[in-house]
């Protein structure tokens, strides 16, 4: 949902060029804005989608979790829990 203004000021041939555009793709002036906005600033680069895979797959990222025997056990437990309030 749309919450938040901004207004910009253009010379008349950019606003021009704009409302081209956005009637050429069917388009409001403003969704075309912002369009660009999340294009150029708020999608994450190439490198930085490799960056953030590489810190993904790093093993200092490894999260170790416990035995399956103990979750098994711990499921157990709650589980009886559970039985035994009702």
């Amino acid at each position: 949902m749309l919450s938040k203004r901004v207004e910009i000021l253009l010379d008349p041939a950019e606003m021009e060029a704009l409302r081209r555009q956005a009637k050429k793709a069917k388009k409001s002036v403003g969704a075309l804005i912002r369009e660009a906005v999340k294009e150029k600033f708020l999608t994450p680069t190439p490198k930085e989608r490799k960056e953030a895979l590489k810190r993904l797959l790093s093993p200092q990222r490894a999260i170790s979790f416990p035995s399956w025997k103990k979750i098994k056990r711990d499921l157990e437990d709650g589980m009886r829990r559970g039985i035994e309030t009702d």
